[in-house]
């Protein structure tokens, strides 16, 4: 009676594993399931550029776009001031014109700078 048994246990097992067209529906289901899914991806990404707009893509969802703002204000001060200096450098006549404009640009990035050290402090009262 034993050997009757594992062998029938073997016949159940061997046609299971070699049931291909269940296997193959299987496959293909889950095949589907990545393509729906992939799908609804897209849209969601599609609809999230949309809603974003043109400087939504470079400065993010609003979460950190004041932080960004701020940061390039920083780097577009520092700029200026060093556009104001070699200006200054190169014509010493108008010397006092661009070293005003360098300070009020110093000035505008430091403003940006307070800003950012300043919501970083007031974030960590939180």
């Amino acid at each position: 009676m034993e050997p009757s048994r594992i062998q029938a246990k073997k016949g159940i097992v061997k046609k299971d594993q070699t049931d291909t067209p269940f296997a193959e529906k299987q496959l293909a289901a889950h095949q589907m399931e990545l393509e729906i899914t992939k799908e609804r991806n897209r849209h969601e990404k599609e609809m999230r550029s949309a809603e974003l707009g043109f400087l939504g893509r470079f400065f993010g969802d609003g979460r950190n776009t004041q932080t960004f703002v701020a940061l390039v204000a920083v780097f577009l001060g520092v700029t200026i001031f060093a556009t104001c200096l070699i200006a200054a450098y190169r014509k010493p006549m108008e010397s006092q014109f661009w070293s005003d404009a360098g300070l009020k640009a110093l000035a505008f990035a430091g403003t940006s700078l307070g800003y950012l050290f300043g919501k970083a402090s007031g974030s960590n009262r939180k």
